[in-house]
């Protein structure tokens, strides 16, 4: 149950981030940057946290840094996913 809390951290704080950046496509307009960056930082934090109580130290840091980078990958692409779906349907 741990490892789902810590990947669901772990992608809210990817999340946070990537919606901290201006060139964000989920939103038209850009989201204020301070509170999106604290709370993505918290996020990953606690995520951090929460793999490394389910594994050793050194997997949950790796894991951590697997999960970021994934998501920080497919993030942007699945905008566009999103926005020609937005134009197809309406």
């Amino acid at each position: 149950m741990i490892k789902i809390l810590a990947l669901t951290l772990t992608i809210l704080g990817c999340a946070c981030l990537y919606l901290a950046s201006p060139n964000q496509k989920w939103h038209l307009r850009p989201f204020p940057r301070t509170p999106f960056l604290g709370a993505g930082s918290l996020l990953l934090a606690s995520g951090l946290a929460a793999w490394i109580a389910a594994l050793r130290p050194v997997s949950g840091f790796f894991i951590t840094l697997h999960v970021a980078m994934a998501c920080l990958f497919a993030f942007p692409y699945i905008a566009v996913l999103c926005g020609i779906w937005r134009t197809r349907h309406g």
